[in-house]
């Protein structure tokens, strides 16, 4: 609700994606095939909801869509162990902000947006911003100098959140 409230509409897509496109965003995890794919492109299990949100915004734009907020929540695997599967939200906008507005000016939705929109869905999750730390160290799929790691304290070694734009070589 929390993501949905920011202009964000949910997308419900497969778990398994085309083993290219997951290449891209797969980092240090391991690839997980599928053994019987039910096409050739959807040959892998995702590593990062990323791989198909990205296909699904192309799909948009080359409709003609400008300004496109989406978002899901589902699986990622980094295994083929039980545990190593994590449900997680992912979101990408793109386009303008406030184009149809008559009280703003219109522009280009950026890496301030998308940290707004994080921060904020965190806080309304309940966690406590006071106490937030952010580092630069995103995955590598995000833009190197336009994303950022949220981490719930300096003490933490796990972020709990990443935002940024997506690298321009993808």
């Amino acid at each position: 609700r929390s993501v949905a409230s920011k202009g964000y509409f949910e997308t419900v897509i497969w778990s398994f994606t085309d083993s290219k496109l997951n290449y891209l965003f797969k980092e240090n995890y391991k690839e997980i095939k599928i053994v019987n794919p039910i096409s050739s492109d959807l040959d892998v299990l995702r590593n990062s909801i990323f791989s198909n949100l990205v296909t699904h915004l192309i799909k948009n734009i080359d409709r003609g869509f400008k300004d496109i907020s989406m978002f899901e929540i589902g699986p990622t695997f980094s295994g083929h162990k039980p545990g190593e599967q994590k449900i997680v939200v992912g979101a990408l906008r793109s386009g303008k902000i406030s184009r149809i507005n008559w009280a703003e000016k219109d522009r280009l939705v950026d890496v301030f947006d998308a940290k707004r929109d994080v921060m904020q869905t965190l806080i309304e999750t309940g966690l406590d911003d006071k106490n937030f730390h952010i580092k630069s160290n995103a995955p590598n799929f995000y833009h190197p100098g336009k994303s950022g790691a949220i981490y719930q304290n300096s003490k933490s070694d796990k972020p709990i959140a990443f935002f940024g734009e997506i690298h321009p070589n993808i």
